[in-house]
């Protein structure tokens, strides 16, 4: 894996260490929102505590899609139907037009959120080297945002739904409701995975059981924030101590509990390799990683699976 980072300016660096605290505090506010609505407004006192994952995913929602939806001045959601010009595109989101114009076939959109990404895939229908796609989003809060963004795109015939996490038997559910027919090589062409595997349940199974749904020859497009990767001992070059102690601090005040169970801690990397081993690793492992100064340093690139 390389790593590709020009040295940051100041300001640059400064935003990379405090980001996750603005978002933090963000998602917070709406957490406290959600929790006082459903206490005085619902009359539900306990829920907070019996159903917290329900209040907990409600906040989420609400916090992504103010987070990740723009809006006019009138506070109406602004619905892309263009693909973004790269040169206007920073940070992370700069690393996402190249890795999706490699996506192909049959697609797995795992975790599409409010679908901020349905340009990209749009202009892959057009070219027609997407023929289905297959979008996997738990949080049914996101589901309005990210069908207006569906039917905006005119994907309506080639972009599905799917109500189900990444757990392998969610999907294979959810995918059977829409017809799918399944057999023993895979099913995808393309498994996409922009901002995601941070936040699946048993990163290593999940990744093991997403590498099974690929056929052969299949491709992972893959842009994911990741743990930093400084560290004092062990084989790990790059990096920065101040970034890796802050992911540390965010992790201790609820990062985890007020962002949808992201972690800032998880070695992505590791679990896609560790995916392949049964074939005797990926044909091609071809990743970069980016932002290592900051405390959301990311991966992105390109697997490919064995024929």
């Amino acid at each position: 894996m390389d790593i590709v980072d020009p040295p940051p300016s100041f300001s640059e660096y400064v935003l990379g260490l405090v980001q996750p605290a603005v978002l933090l505090a963000w998602s917070f506010k709406h957490y406290a929102v959600v929790v006082s609505e459903t206490i005085f407004l619902r009359g539900q006192i306990l829920a907070p505590i019996f159903r917290s994952r329900q209040v907990r995913d409600e906040a989420f929602g609400r916090f992504w899609i103010n987070f990740s939806v723009a809006r006019d001045e009138k506070g109406t959601p602004i619905v892309d139907k263009d693909v973004p010009d790269p040169s206007t595109l920073r940070g992370s989101s700069a690393l996402i037009p190249d890795i999706l114009s490699k996506a192909r076939g049959v697609v797995l959109d795992v975790g599409p959120g409010s679908g901020t990404q349905m340009p990209y895939f749009a202009d892959l229908a057009t070219k027609e080297k997407a023929s289905t796609i297959y979008g996997a989003e738990p949080c049914v809060g996101l589901h309005t945002e990210l069908r207006q963004r569906i039917l905006a795109n005119g994907l309506d015939s080639k972009y599905h739904i799917l109500s189900a996490a990444a757990d392998k038997t969610q999907l294979v559910d959810a995918l059977r409701r829409e017809g799918v027919q399944f057999n023993d090589e895979g099913i995808f062409d393309t498994i996409v995975c922009i901002r995601v595997l941070c936040s699946v349940p048993n990163p290593a199974q999940t990744i093991s059981d997403l590498y099974s749904l690929l056929q052969p020859g299949g491709q992972m497009l893959i842009v994911e924030h990741v743990i930093n990767p400084f560290s004092l001992f062990g084989n790990r070059k790059g990096g920065n101590f101040l970034a890796r102690v802050m992911q540390t601090v965010y992790t201790m005040l609820g990062w985890r509990f007020f962002i949808g169970d992201c972690d800032l801690l998880r070695d992505t990397e590791t679990y896609l390799r560790n995916a392949a081993e049964r074939d005797g690793g990926w044909k091609s492992f071809d990743l970069e990683t980016r932002f290592t100064w900051s405390t959301l340093p990311y991966i992105s690139g390109v697997l490919v699976k064995r024929n």
